[in-house]
């Protein structure tokens, strides 16, 4: 999970999920908030994996900007209908529900 928020509520929305994440990365423990590439380059070092080996899951449009600096494909689950930021790079997959995301993973 890559965050803008702080260790703290990093940690809490972690807990709010149910689920395990083997990486947590905050803008506090980078210093760098996305859209910056840095957050997203952090998990993929902490993962020990590429960015050809990995699938981003974006909550903005905005996550299109750092993580496509790195070769992150990003699937932009925009649930609310979001106005795409001018010069957005292109998701790999664009939907409003996570409901395609297991068939994306599968390809």
């Amino acid at each position: 999970m890559v965050t803008n928020c702080s260790e703290a509520l990093g940690a809490t929305a972690v807990t709010c999920t149910g689920f395990d994440f083997d990486v947590v990365v905050t803008a506090e423990g980078t210093g760098y908030y996305k859209a910056d590439p840095r957050p997203y380059a952090q998990a993929l070092a902490e993962l020990g994996l590429t960015a050809s080996r990995c699938l981003f899951v974006a909550g903005s449009g905005y996550d299109l900007f750092g993580a496509s600096k790195i070769g992150l494909p990003v699937y932009w689950h925009d649930r609310i209908g979001m106005k795409p930021p001018p010069n957005m790079p292109v998701p790999f997959a664009y939907h409003r529900t996570l409901h395609p995301l297991l068939d994306v993973v599968r390809g």
